[in-house]
């Protein structure tokens, strides 16, 4: 394996790892062995303090799943360029 082709494939085993670790963002109880999460997302803000405001849960719900579904394609891709290496 000549050196461009390696220093692409640890480009592309960093890009699967980042992935995998924005999918357990949002898998934390099957990850770790606790009962089915069901992730919420929260809007953080930084005013005279840090105030958190969690968003509607179907709003919440719809964004989770959207997030998911772009993670797992993207590291689905990455994967399939990884083995085509």
């Amino acid at each position: 394996m000549d050196i461009p082709k390696l220093d692409k494939a640890n480009d592309l085993y960093r890009k699967i790892r980042e992935f995998e670790e924005a999918l357990n963002c949002f898998n934390w109880g099957e990850e770790y062995g606790g009962d089915s999460t069901n992730p919420r997302l929260i809007i953080e803000f930084d005013r005279d303090g840090r105030e958190q405001n969690p968003l509607p849960m179907n709003l919440s719900n719809e964004l989770v799943k959207f997030l998911k579904e772009e993670i797992m394609k993207g590291r689905d891709i990455a994967v399939s360029e990884f083995i085509a290496l």
